[in-house]
């Protein structure tokens, strides 16, 4: 077992609509931008802001089609995996830019909005709320317990 832990969670909503692309082996995958709110208090003023956060998350295989598929702009996604950095020369500016990137290993669609383009209640397709999407282990410490 490493003594190292690179591990992070992150529930927000989808920054815009996800666009499916493929490895030149035919592996899907995916980035998403998931947006994160967090509520501050002037303690000056009392005035209450909203901060957003923007975090990238890269989904691998059947689990960014799933994402893809069911999930839009808005849309709140769970994302958990360990968190990769990677140094970059931007082509336009010669500048160097720091990319950082959630490579998802478990994932949940959290709510989908309801579409009006849906299909009627006999569709063969499964819905997102019934698509077997890869569940993670609901310990005593995972904040999604609540949501189950």
């Amino acid at each position: 077992m490493s003594a190292f832990i690179n591990e992070h969670t992150v529930m927000g909503n989808l920054g815009k609509d996800p666009e499916l692309r493929f490895f030149s082996n035919g592996t899907a995958t995916l980035r998403v931008s998931i947006a994160t709110q967090e509520h501050m208090t002037n303690k000056e003023t009392g005035e209450i802001t909203e901060v957003t956060q923007w975090h990238t998350a890269s989904l691998i295989g059947s689990q960014a089609e799933r994402v893809a598929k069911y999930m839009k702009k808005g849309d709140k996604l769970w994302v958990r995996g360990p968190l990769q950095t990677r140094i970059y020369e931007d082509e336009r500016t010669g500048m160097n830019r720091l990319s950082v990137l959630i490579k998802v290993q478990d994932m949940k669609m959290i709510h989908t909005r309801t579409r009006h383009d849906a299909q009627p209640a006999q569709q063969s397709e499964p819905s997102a709320a019934q698509d077997p999407v890869q569940q993670p282990a609901l310990t005593e410490e995972n904040p999604l317990d609540q949501f189950s």
